[in-house]
C-alpha cells in the first residue's frame, strides 16, 4: 500500500537532488543568452565539470553554491556560448598570426605601400628565427582596395624590402599574392612561364615579365613552393597559433575548410599528441585525393579533431576580380579586358564530377562560389546530382555566395542547400563593391541574408579568416548593422535582429557541420566585445 506514495515522494525528491550538485562556477549580474529558443534570456548558470549544470533564475541557480563555487558577477556584461567556426581556415589562421600583420586599419598598419615595406622589414628585424626556418620573409592581409595607390604592391617594392631573401605578401582575400624576384625564382615563375589552368601570372606591361602578382592557382602553386621545405614539426607550430587565435575571440570549435592530405594529417598528430583547447573539424580539397577523404571523414571528433567531410572551390574573390560573374564587372581596373566576367578556379566536368561523388559516396562537400556564374555551375550541378542519387540530409553547403541572385536563393532553397553567408564583407568591402565591383544598386544585396530569411531558411554567418581576423564581435556588428568603412549601410533590407545573427554563429553554425547541435566544452564565454553596439543598453 505504501510503494505508490513511495514512489511519488522520491519522484518529487528526485529534481531536488540534483540542484543540490555543487557548482564550480556560476555566472550572474548581466544578460545571459541560451540561443534556445524556449528560454533565450537566464538571470543566472551554473557550470560543473566544464558542462552547463542549469540555467534559469538567480534565486534557483545560487541552490548550486557551495564551498569551492566561483561566483562571477558580469557587471551588466553579457554571457553567451561559445560561437562555433562557421567557415575559416584555421591552418591558415596560424600562418596569419605567425606572419608579419600587413591588413589595412583597423586591424593593422597595411594602408600604402611605403607601411607594408617597413613592416616587413621590422618583421624580418624582429623574428630572424622564423625568417631562417622558412628560408622566407612572409607578409600576410594586404589589400589594394585600402593602399593609398589604389594598386598591389610589385616584385620591384618587395625588391626593396629584400633582393637576396624570397619575399612574400598575402592578399587580404588569399586568392593573390606578391613575390620578390627571389621568391618568384623559387617559384619557377619568369617570363616563359604560361598561365596554369585557373589562375594568372601578372605581367609588366608591355612585356611578359611577371611583375610579382600571382592569382589563384598561380599563387596557391607559389605558395606550396616557397612553404614546401616547413617540416611537419613547424606545421603543428602553425596549427596550434592558429587555435589559439580563434579561440581567443570566444569560440569553442574552429574550421579547417580547404585542407590537404598532408595538412590534416599534421593536425590529426597535433590534436593526438598534444591535445587541442576547442575542436577542429577539416574539410580536405576533394580534387586532391577522394580515397583519402573516404578514409578520414567522420562524425565524431577523436581528440577533439575530425575531418567532416570535402571542399571544393569553383571561383576565388570578388574584391580581388577574381569571382566568376554572369555580368561584366562594374569598374575593374584597366588592365583586364571590356567585358570582363571573372574566371572559374575549376572546369564545369570537375564542378560536376565533385558534386556527384560526394553525393554517392554521402560525404559533405561545402562549396565556395563567390560569383553568380559559380554560383550558376553549383545548383546546376546539384541540381543533378539530386536527379540521380534522391534527395538526402546531406547538409551540402554555399561558402560566402556574395554576389547570389533572388532565384538563386530560391534554388538553394528547394535544393536543400545550407548557406553560408559572409556578411562581414559589408565592413570591410562594402564601399569597394558599391564603387568598383559590382556598382550601387547590386551592392546592397552583397549577402542576402534578407532574401534568406524572408523564406525561412536557415543560415550561418562567418569570418573566413585569415581573410580577416576571426573576431566574432565584428561577425555579429557587421550582420546586424551592415555598416561598412565609410558608414554607409549596404543594403539594409538585408539586416539581421542580434538574435538570429548570433544564432547564426552558434548552433546554426552546428547544422552546416552536420551536427545536430553544439559540440564545444565548455560552451560559455564571457562577451568582453562591444555588444553595446547591437543596440541593447542592458549590455546584450
Amino acid at each position: 500500500m505504501l510503494a505508490f506514495p513511495v514512489a511519488l515522494v522520491l519522484a518529487a525528491l528526485l529534481p531536488t537532488a540534483l540542484m543540490a550538485q555543487e557548482a564550480d562556477r556560476i555566472w550572474r549580474g548581466g544578460p545571459i543568452l541560451t540561443m534556445e529558443d524556449d528560454a533565450m534570456r537566464v538571470e543566472a548558470l551554473a557550470v560543473r565539470n566544464g558542462l552547463i549544470l542549469a540555467a534559469g533564475a538567480e534565486s534557483e541557480i545560487m541552490a548550486h553554491r557551495g564551498p569551492g563555487t566561483e561566483v562571477i558577477d558580469l557587471d551588466g556584461r553579457a554571457l553567451i556560448p561559445g560561437f562555433v567556426d562557421a567557415h575559416g581556415h584555421v591552418f591558415a589562421v596560424g600562418l596569419q598570426a605567425l606572419s608579419a600583420n600587413m591588413l589595412p586599419a583597423p586591424d593593422g598598419p597595411g594602408n600604402d605601400i611605403a607601411a607594408l615595406q617597413a613592416t616587413l622589414r621590422d618583421w624580418a628585424a624582429a623574428y630572424p628565427d622564423r625568417v631562417e626556418r622558412a628560408g622566407l620573409i612572409l607578409g600576410f592581409g594586404y589589400d589594394d582596395a585600402q593602399l593609398a595607390e589604389l594598386r598591389h604592391p610589385t616584385r620591384d617594392d618587395l625588391d626593396a624590402v629584400s633582393g637576396d631573401t624570397p619575399v612574400m605578401i598575402i592578399h587580404q582575400s588569399g586568392h593573390i599574392g606578391v613575390l620578390n624576384s627571389a621568391a618568384l625564382a623559387v617559384a619557377r615563375i619568369d617570363a616563359d612561364s604560361k598561365n596554369p589552368p585557373g589562375g594568372v601570372i601578372r605581367r609588366q606591361g608591355g612585356s611578359t615579365e611577371p611583375n610579382g602578382v600571382v592569382e589563384e592557382t598561380a599563387f596557391f602553386v607559389s605558395l606550396q613552393a616557397l612553404l614546401g621545405s616547413l617540416d611537419a614539426d613547424a606545421g603543428r607550430s602553425i596549427f596550434r597559433a592558429g587555435t589559439e587565435l580563434v579561440a581567443s575571440y570566444g569560440y569553442t570549435t574552429a574550421q579547417e575548410g580547404r585542407s590537404t592530405p598532408a595538412s590534416t594529417q599534421v593536425m590529426k598528430l597535433e590534436a593526438r599528441e598534444n591535445g587541442l583547447d576547442i575542436d577542429v573539424v577539416a574539410y580536405p580539397d576533394v580534387l586532391i585525393d577522394r580515397d583519402f577523404i573516404l578514409g578520414a571523414v567522420s562524425s565524431e571528433y577523436t581528440h577533439r579533431f575530425r575531418v567532416g567531410g570535402a571542399k571544393l572551390t569553383i571561383d576565388g574573390s570578388p574584391q580581388g576580380f577574381t569571382a566568376l560573374r554572369d555580368r561584366p564587372y562594374f569598374k575593374p581596373p584597366p588592365n583586364l579586358r571590356p567585358g570582363y566576367r571573372g574566371y572559374a578556379a575549376v572546369t564545369d566536368d570537375q564542378v560536376f564530377d565533385a558534386v556527384d561523388w560526394a553525393f554517392a559516396n554521402g560525404v559533405q562537400l561545402l562549396i565556395h562560389s563567390n560569383g553568380e556564374g559559380a554560383s550558376d555551375l553549383l545548383i546546376a550541378a546539384i541540381g543533378v546530382a539530386t536527379e540521380t542519387h534522391g534527395q538526402a540530409d546531406r547538409r551540402s553547403v554555399l561558402i560566402h555566395g556574395q554576389f547570389l541572385r533572388k532565384d538563386q536563393v530560391e534554388a538553394l532553397d528547394r535544393l536543400e542547400v545550407f548557406p553560408s553567408l559572409f556578411p562581414m564583407h559589408t565592413f570591410y568591402w562594402g564601399d569597394w563593391h558599391r564603387e568598383r565591383t559590382v556598382g550601387p544598386v547590386a551592392a546592397d544585396n552583397i549577402s542576402p541574408t534578407g532574401w534568406v530569411l524572408a523564406r525561412g531558411m536557415k543560415f550561418s554567418s562567418h569570418h573566413d579568416a585569415p581573410v580577416a581576423f576571426p573576431d566574432s564581435m565584428r561577425i555579429l556588428s557587421a550582420t546586424v548593422t551592415r555598416r561598412s568603412r565609410s558608414g554607409d549601410i549596404i543594403g539594409p533590407a538585408h539586416r539581421v535582429d542580434v538574435i538570429t545573427c548570433a544564432q547564426g554563429d552558434d548552433d546554426l553554425a552546428c547544422l552546416s557541420t552536420l551536427r545536430g547541435g553544439p559540440e564545444g566544452l565548455p560552451r560559455t564565454r564571457e562577451a568582453r566585445g562591444p555588444c553595446d553596439s547591437f543596440g541593447g543598453s542592458d549590455g546584450d
